[in-house]
């Protein structure tokens, strides 16, 4: 599922954010292009912290990028994290299902050269990863 919450102020957006994990409960959560330079506690409790206690970030490179995967632990167990400015990888096991599987929350770059970087990195990645993935984000790039 996919939501766009551009065109709202800051503390909207988070007040959003709240709303959709408050209303749908999920196991694992993704944000792109948070545009935040830092991300500490106090934001992440901001977004759902009762629901998801979990979470990994990249900070934003001035007021373009940023990735916050947020997490139940009663869901899914971080064994490994591999993160570069475009995307944060989360190795682990569904807890129910006693799996181990990847998430890998991505936001690409507009340009093809550095989408070809970031694509280079998550597959050098899966390589070394042999079980399912999941990736999902922003991908930048349009089908038609």
């Amino acid at each position: 599922m996919s939501w766009n919450i551009r065109g709202l102020g800051r503390q909207e957006k988070r007040r959003a954010v709240k709303n959709l994990v408050a209303k749908h409960n999920p196991s694992l959560f993704f944000l792109q292009e948070t545009k935040l330079m830092h991300v500490d506690d106090k934001i992440i409790r901001s977004l759902g912290w009762n629901v998801l206690s979990k979470s990994m970030s990249v900070d934003s490179d001035g007021a373009t990028g940023g990735l916050i995967s947020l997490w139940s632990d009663d869901s899914f167990e971080i064994k490994a994290c591999i993160s570069n400015q475009r995307c944060i990888i989360l190795v682990g096991e569904l807890v129910k299902l006693n799996k181990e599987v990847v998430f890998c929350n991505v936001y690409a770059p507009s340009w093809d050269s550095e989408k070809a970087k970031l694509w280079d990195f998550i597959i050098s990645a899966q390589k070394t990863l042999d079980m399912p993935w999941c990736i999902g984000g922003d991908f930048n790039s349009v089908l038609h």
